[in-house]
């Protein structure tokens, strides 16, 4: 019979130690076949472009990337997801200029900030929270791909039902050097599905933004 782990209660004292570690330590993991052609696939619709590139890293069924093309419509939008089966379930706006790929952003991060993508603005809306302490290696800010989320730069924006989520994510930007606000959301009309589930079961809502083209100190400034 597994144990009950509740979820992360604190902030965790190590957080900084993690977060050092990744930035000073190249991720040795191959980039997938699939990624690569998936990249492959998209770079020239991208790199052809001249508007402005926003990136919905793990968008779901695409209701944000929609939103968004429709928000920035001088914008080119590109939703990621790796999930086909939601991203079958996307459902085509018509208006703004957006496209919709499949891969999994731990790659195509990586790609893209070898190809010297510059994305304006980038956002991450309610990532899986992997809310135990012991997972905290799974979530973004703590991960081995967070060099390559940093190196993309543009105005990352990162939206969570868990307060405690982007208050580790602005402490690992602040390890990095970058300087993140945070604020609760007021009721709006929602943008993805779970900001939809959320708002009608009552849930705070809390949002996170970092502009990744300015860099305010670093682990020497905050040690």
């Amino acid at each position: 019979m597994r144990r009950y782990k509740p979820p992360q209660q604190a902030p965790r004292e190590d957080l900084s130690d993690i977060v050092a570690t990744h930035l000073h330590t190249p991720w040795q993991r191959p980039i997938a076949a699939h990624s690569r052609a998936a990249f492959d696939a998209i770079r020239d619709r991208v790199e052809g472009s001249t508007r402005p590139l926003i990136i919905d890293s793990c968008c779901g069924t695409g209701d944000s990337t929609r939103h968004l093309a429709n928000a920035f419509p001088s914008s080119l939008v590109l939703g990621v997801d790796k999930s086909a089966h939601r991203l079958a379930r996307h459902r085509r706006g018509k208006q703004g200029d957006y496209v919709m790929l499949r891969a999994d952003v731990n790659d195509f991060w990586r790609l893209a900030v070898d190809a010297g993508w510059r994305p304006a603005r980038h956002y991450l809306l309610y990532p899986n929270p992997y809310p135990k302490a012991s997972q905290i290696r799974k979530r973004w800010y703590a991960s081995p791909a967070l060099p390559a989320l940093l190196g993309l730069g543009g105005i990352l924006t990162v939206r969570a039902n868990w307060k405690l989520y982007v208050e580790e994510f602005a402490h690992a930007l602040g390890v990095a050097g970058f300087t993140a606000t945070m604020q609760e959301l007021a009721a709006e009309s929602p943008i993805t599905g779970f900001e939809s589930k959320y708002l009608e079961r009552g849930n705070a809502l809390f949002e996170m933004v970092c502009d990744l083209e300015i860099v305010s100190g670093g682990l020497d400034k905050l040690r």
